[in-house]
């Protein structure tokens, strides 16, 4: 039972963290959420308005 509760426990954590710095958007792009592509999460940048 303590096995369970490490795995979810771990899965949370590597699913929290996906991006660090300050920005991953080039300049003039905001993110607006994350999209799956290749089976991992990257952001979904899009023009500023």
């Amino acid at each position: 039972m303590a096995t369970t509760k490490k795995k979810a426990a771990s899965k949370k954590a590597s699913t929290k963290k996906i991006h660090t710095g300050p920005d991953p958007c080039w300049k003039g792009y905001e993110q607006l959420g994350m999209n799956t592509k290749d089976g991992r999460k990257v952001p979904d940048c899009v023009p500023k308005k």
